[in-house]
């Protein structure tokens, strides 16, 4: 096998773990010591928004049904045709669409939950049931196959004995997330190690690429029907290759009645949800097409319990096919019958040249990123379980490089979501087609460079697994396709159709231009050839013509890979998987461990240490006392970090009431001008005639005192204040003493009573009423320190004291020019001694809030630790002593101690709480034994 033999021509490369310095190969996604991931995980594919809506639908959606089985939910067709491919590859993306369609995807991607323990542990009894006769599901000739069914006897039984620890009562009680990745490794080990069950060739590619002439080829038969004009394949395409007694038909598996009834009610609430007005244009279109077909299939094809079949006999396919296989143009207003359909499935003799042994099935799914809505998820769907995928490239698209690029990112996430980078790379077969268009050095070095930027797409280390061509010096197939299939049909001796004959007199064309060629491949052929038409190409030349296309290289690795290489393939991502599963059940181990005071993660240490505990049976009590006080630190710790995270949010609760706070005091202030508390500092009188004979008698003067208004102003605001920062201290205080309080009534780390495990009297009332004290204090200390701060803050005259320029003080004196009677101006000095208290209260809040804060949180600290200085001397270091809440705790442990002498309760419940500590650990200490065990066992003879 040409791809194969290159890799093991290549020196393996080495990296280091920059956790443990674990020498692993360059490539490995993970440490095989300590777990740690070397490589990022693959990006999320740019998923459109109709699809991903869709993908609601589908995503309950089980694979395809045996036949006569019942599909359990609708799985959306997903096949395409030549000329499909030709008709979308007009479409054009408008401006803008990809980027709506990527964002909107990301918006709506949903994860599909792993397999109940249950399911797994059924699918691997089951699997164990039938180790009997598994041989027979390996070829006969495969080479070591004593040997490679052994080893897949051993990873069997290691996956059984991972499942089982899914029913472990530690592991059912871990966090939710963590328990769904370790099915997820488990489930995917189980589906790697089924070896009854059906094993799929997928093709993908983009419009164009010619993916069904290329299955055409595989499996040497002329099948699929070419249809016209603007339709296009609307259905999944399945190719099951059977046995030489079974008929050869085809099946069409129509949905049932509740499967499209969901589908219509998904595409209907993705409508709702679309981010975009054209995805939802494009979804109500959609909807469109489903009421259609309702409509006009529905009673005949929606059944409500079974899915509805119908089986076409092979004589019947080139007339009947077309029915059900064909779309309608994009534009067109017909009811569409492929909308009721789950899936078209072609049941045809594995011929000798067949890629695939009897019972197996290749699928030709859509051309991907053609704007099709229903394709892009069909393709998605089919991605989701993947054995061998063939990646179908067309000359004829080299160009565009954002279409191929949407479909490269699909099959990268598929194909490597938890895959090693060599097993990704060798079910992954990379296929170029149109290779004949390629006439000359330049279009060949066009092409090479199109595809160079690919490699980036593909896993790490794909071209040191495949070497193709005709020099081995291509990291793809260079295929030419049409010319595969014709001489395959030419070799089976197959007439072509009449829609063929003009291809057959092209081929026959071809041949003659490429004959010198075909001479290097088949020396033994007659030196010249005449033949103008298909019927005149002798066998010999049909052979030649095949090995020159560049298929045989193709169908040989690909069979290789299926019946030799997807044993080791499928065992190496089975013991990938159950490895992983295992690191992250240790770590678990260790994590729960670690909660429970244990420090050390040594096994052996941890085993002599429990093995000597019943000694130390004293010494516990006091250690489990210490731990129990030690966490009265940490909780208080904890709510000290909650608290700086409630007080440092842009937005947050004590910013808003702090505000709230300034403007009420303002508030009160502005009523207090308007009820003329301020007007003795605007004196406004009558001018005597004897003063100035000249003026009219009448005439007023105002005489204002900007400055002493001032001062009252801020001294009334100062009062106004001292009322209303009693919010603002309360909520600054909660904000620490309400996880307080949490910690007391819910986890108990922070109750006294609980953490003294019920002891009460004497010195213990003591500590509880210090306690009770402390947190009182911290709310009068959260008050004192916003009036400290607010009111220093407004004393400092040189910005809350603004002068005659400023222009709301000048406003004011300029009423000493002010004519009219004293009512009018004092009324008119009122209206402008709001602005002047706004200037004063301008930024006071927001000057104020983090020196507060930051106070309050020194305080804080000073109630666990404090700096104090002893000496009068100068040059002298302070010294840390215990803040008033480390006393509390220091004095707490220290009574439990002596207590423990004189109480049999306490001594009884802290042997209790031991025993219960032991038991846990005993449960973990066993847990990880197993998994330990579990990691060599099957390497053992």
């Amino acid at each position: 096998m040409q791809f194969t033999r290159q890799a093991q021509q290549q020196p393996q490369q080495l990296m280091t773990c920059p956790q443990c310095d674990n020498v692993v190969p360059i490539g490995a996604p993970f440490c095989n010591i300590c777990g740690t991931r070397l490589y990022p995980p693959p990006t999320t594919a740019q998923a459109s928004a109709a699809a991903a809506a869709a993908g609601a639908a589908a995503s309950a959606t089980a694979a395809p049904a045996q036949p006569g089985a019942a599909p359990t939910a609708p799985a959306p067709p997903d096949s395409y045709d030549e000329e499909e491919d030709e008709e979308e590859e007009d479409y054009e993306y408008e401006e803008g669409e990809e980027e709506e369609e990527e964002e909107s995807g990301k918006a709506t991607q949903t994860v599909t939950p792993p397999p109940a323990p249950g399911e797994i542990h059924s699918l691997l009894q089951r699997l164990e049931e039938q180790v009997g006769q598994i041989d027979v599901y390996f070829p006969a000739n495969l080479p070591d196959k004593a040997q490679k069914i052994n080893a897949w006897k051993k990873q069997l039984q290691r996956a059984s004995a991972c499942a089982r620890l899914l029913e472990r009562p530690q592991i059912q009680q871990i966090e939710s997330q963590q328990a769904l990745r370790l099915r997820h490794h488990i489930a995917e080990a189980a589906r790697a190690l089924d070896y009854t069950r059906e094993y799929t060739v997928k093709l993908v590619g983009h419009a164009g690429a010619g993916k069904s002439t290329l299955l055409a080829a595989l499996i040497g038969q002329d099948i699929f029907p070419r249809l016209a004009g603007g339709a296009v394949t609307g259905v999944r395409t399945r190719v099951r290759l059977c046995r030489d007694d079974e008929p050869e038909e085809m099946h069409v598996h129509f949905l049932t009645r509740a499967a499209f009834g969901h589908l219509l009610s998904q595409t209907q609430q993705a409508i709702k949800t679309a981010p975009t007005q054209k995805m939802r244009e494009a979804l109500a279109a959609e909807l469109n097409i489903l009421l259609k077909a309702s409509e006009a299939f529905g009673d005949t094809y929606l059944k409500d319990d079974q899915p509805y079949v119908e089986i076409v006999p092979r004589e019947r396919w080139k007339t009947e096919s077309r029915r059900y296989i064909e779309e309608p143009a994009r534009d067109s207003e017909e009811p569409r019958l492929t909308r009721v359909i789950d899936y078209v499935e072609y049941r045809v003799h594995a011929g000798p040249r067949s890629v695939l042994p009897p019972n197996s099935v290749l699928v030709d799914l859509p051309g991907g990123a053609a704007g099709q809505i229903y394709h892009d998820l069909m393709l998605r769907e089919e991605l989701k379980q993947v054995d061998a995928l063939l990646l179908v490239i067309g000359n004829n698209r080299f160009g565009d490089d954002e279409r191929i690029q949407r479909i490269f990112e699909e099959v990268r996430q598929a194909v490597l979501q938890n895959r090693a980078f060599d097993v990704a790379s060798r079910m992954l077969f990379l296929v170029v087609t149109h290779w004949d268009e390629i006439n000359s050095p330049a279009s060949q070095e066009k092409a090479l460079g199109s595809l160079r930027p690919f490699l980036r797409e593909l896993p790490p280390g794909y071209a040191s697994y495949h070497r193709h061509g005709s020099r081995h010096t291509y990291f793809f197939y260079p295929l030419r396709a049409l010319d595969a299939l014709l001489a395959t049909l030419g070799l089976a001796g197959t007439s072509l159709d009449e829609e063929r004959q003009q291809e057959g007199r092209e081929y026959a064309g071809r041949l003659l231009g490429i004959y010198p060629e075909l001479l290097k491949v088949a020396p033994s052929l007659p030196p010249t050839t005449s033949a103008q038409e298909f019927e005149q190409v002798t066998r010999e030349q049909h052979e030649a013509m095949l090995q020159y296309s560049g298929l045989p290289e193709l169908t040989h690795d690909l069979q290789v890979f299926l019946t030799e290489n997807r044993y080791e393939v499928q065992l190496r991502h089975a013991e990938t998987q159950l490895a992983m599963a295992l690191q992250l059940t240790e770590d678990l181990c260790w994590e729960q461990m670690s909660q429970l005071g244990v420090e050390s993660h040594d096994l052996q240490e941890l085993q002599q240490e429990m093995r000597s505990r019943q000694a130390r049976r004293s010494a516990a009590r006091f250690e489990h006392l210490q731990r129990r006080t030690n966490a009265m630190l940490d909780a208080w710790n904890d709510a000290l970090r909650q608290f700086d995270s409630a007080i440092s949010s842009e937005k947050s609760v004590f910013q808003r009431v702090l505000q709230t706070a300034h403007e009420r005091a303002a508030q009160r202030v502005k009523i207090r001008i308007t009820q003329g508390h301020f007007d003795h500092y605007i004196k406004v009188g009558n001018r005597r005639p004897e003063d100035s004979p000249a003026m009219e008698i009448g005439n007023r003067w105002t005489d204002i005192d900007g400055w002493g208004l001032i001062k009252a102003l801020r001294q009334s605001l100062c009062m106004a204040l001292e009322r209303e920062l009693n919010d603002p201290a309360r909520t600054l205080a909660e904000a620490f003493l309400m996880p307080i309080a949490y910690k007391e009534e819910v986890d108990g780390s922070l109750d006294i009573n609980r953490v003294a495990l019920g002891e009460f009297g004497g010195e213990l009332d003591e500590i509880q009423k210090a306690y009770n004290k402390l947190k009182r204090s911290i709310r009068e200390k959260a008050r004192d320190i916003c009036l400290y701060v607010t009111l220093g803050e407004l004393l400092n005259e040189e910005k809350y004291a603004p002068t005659r320029e400023n222009p709301a003080v000048g406003a004011l004196y300029r009423l000493t020019n002010a004519q009219g009677r004293a009512e009018e101006i004092i009324q008119q000095a009122r209206r402008l001694m709001a602005p002047i208290l706004d200037t004063i209260c301008n930024g006071l809040a927001r000057s104020t809030e983090q020196r507060i804060a930051r106070l309050f949180r020194y305080e804080l600290d000073k109630l666990q630790e404090r700096q104090v200085y002893d000496s009068d001397r100068l040059e002298a270091q302070p010294v840390s002593q215990n803040g008033t809440f480390s006393d509390i705790v220091t004095r707490l442990y220290s009574h439990l101690t002596e207590r423990v002498h004189t109480s049999e309760a306490l001594r009884q419940q802290l042997d209790n709480l031991q025993a219960q500590r032991e038991a846990a650990l005993d449960q973990w200490v066993d847990l990880i034994q197993e998994v330990e065990a579990l990691k060599t066992i099957h390497r053992q003879e």
